[in-house]
């Protein structure tokens, strides 16, 4: 069995730049190649563009969904780089990470932080 590969700080940042590159890993890892409907499981999807929080719509059960619908993400309102950022803190720390220090380098409070890694540790 080989070792999984450790990415650095530097590499996650080229990895994912933006907001757009964190949701297209999600949606990669979520669905693969083509949409799933949250609500119905449908893959009869059709991808809207004028809709920006709900950026898929079922044709099936006609309601709009996004990556985050039916996940730990769906209720919150941080942006998906810093949920991939927070996921990637807490999987690469040997001994754990407190949840003040990843208030601070991710620019949120210290109870979101505390917060975002009980959502991530449940999962």
């Amino acid at each position: 069995m080989s070792k999984p590969e450790t990415l650095s700080t530097f590499q996650f940042f080229q990895k994912f730049p933006d907001e757009d590159a964190a949701r297209k890993f999600f949606e990669v890892r979520r669905w693969g190649d083509e949409p799933v409907c949250g609500h119905c499981g449908s893959v009869d999807v059709v991808e809207c563009k004028d809709h920006k929080p709900m950026p898929y719509r079922c044709r099936d059960c006609r309601k709009h969904f996004s990556i985050r619908t039916g996940t730990v993400l769906a209720a919150s309102r941080l942006p998906l780089i810093k949920w991939l950022l927070a996921i990637y803190m807490l999987t690469s720390a040997r001994k754990g990470i407190p949840s003040t220090q990843m208030a601070r380098e991710l620019g949120v409070t210290q109870k979101t932080a505390w917060f975002l890694a009980q959502r991530i540790r449940v999962t």
